[in-house]
């Protein structure tokens, strides 16, 4: 009697093996875009951030604050912004950040009246 694998029970064992690797690999090529894609939130997150301080800081005669939309772009983010009165003293700004497909927004005010009373 001859020991050792016939050729089916060899076939069948690489073809269950060959279905683990392409299973594996489906797998981290969903888990790779999930990376990206987490990536470019967090980079919009940040520019928003960024915007956020940005125009908080502001005093309210600056052009940047100026009632209407506004746009800029910086390393492949599109940032837009629109400033409209809310308020006697209150100016509502809202900011969009995108990149490719993904978009995110955020909305913020500013009182006039704070930062008149302010030394």
């Amino acid at each position: 009697m001859n020991k050792g694998f016939t050729l089916i029970e060899t076939l069948a064992a690489f073809s269950l093996l060959l279905l683990a690797v392409l299973s594996s690999t489906r797998i981290l090529v969903s888990t790779l875009a999930w990376t990206r894609q987490a990536r470019e939130r967090f980079r919009l997150v940040e520019k928003l951030d960024y915007y956020k301080n940005y125009l908080s800081s502001l005093p309210p005669a600056a052009a940047d604050l100026a009632a209407g939309d506004h746009a800029r772009s910086e390393e492949g983010v599109r940032l837009e912004w629109r400033v409209e009165a809310a308020g006697a003293f209150l100016q509502r700004v809202r900011l969009a950040a995108a990149a490719g497909r993904l978009r995110l927004r955020l909305s913020l005010y500013r009182s006039r009246f704070i930062q008149a009373v302010r030394p």
